[in-house]
């Protein structure tokens, strides 16, 4: 019973956050999760900690919703291509957590190009899966790994973001084309030739 709760807490969040930002009160997450007020503190210290266990949980839940494929064997550009269509599906199918996920980054202020936002948040998909070793060589020498996992980040937020206002979902024809125009448009502004 208490992972329940617990997961009814963190559920809430996730969807009031993206309603209301950081200042979503506690009584109405309290309310939403259909809990006591003040019992998601007998979980999370902090509103903080709960917002932390959140963004967490929201991650997870991508990676749960549509795991990535192996990109063993693949060409960088197949594997850039990969990566894009899989963040594409995130997008259809896990919405709520993927707004989260934006929004708390944004929330914490973190300059993401810091060691302090990879240890705290998210290392990004390249360093993830290891995929510097395959990329290094295909890509422009101006784009270091870090800038690498911004660029794809922030290019497929815009497409999944109108993936989602569409309300697409991975089997539609046009989210098969858009989705392969979003993998051919980050691949060819990032590629060494």
């Amino acid at each position: 019973m208490p992972e329940k709760t617990q997961s009814a807490i963190i559920r809430a969040t996730i969807l009031l956050f993206n309603q209301y930002g950081p200042m979503v009160p506690m009584s109405l997450i309290s309310k939403e999760a259909g809990v006591a007020a003040g019992t998601p503190f007998r979980y999370f210290r902090t509103k903080e900690e709960l917002l932390a266990a959140a963004y967490h949980q929201a991650h997870n839940n991508t990676l749960q919703c549509v795991p990535q494929e192996s990109i063993e064997g693949m060409s960088a550009q197949q594997a850039v291509k990969s990566i894009v269509h899989t963040i594409m599906k995130w997008s259809a199918l896990c919405p709520h957590d993927l707004e989260y996920m934006r929004k708390y980054e944004d929330m914490v202020c973190y300059d993401c190009f810091s060691q302090r936002f990879s240890d705290t948040l998210y290392v990004g998909i390249i360093r993830d899966m290891n995929l510097w070793p395959l990329l290094s060589s295909a890509v422009r020498p101006d784009l270091p790994e870090p800038l690498l996992n911004r660029l794809i980040s922030f290019n497929c937020s815009i497409y999944s973001r109108y993936i989602t206002h569409r309300g697409l979902t991975p089997d539609d024809p046009e989210f098969a084309v858009l989705a392969d125009a979003t993998a051919d448009s980050i691949w060819n502004s990032i590629r060494a030739d």
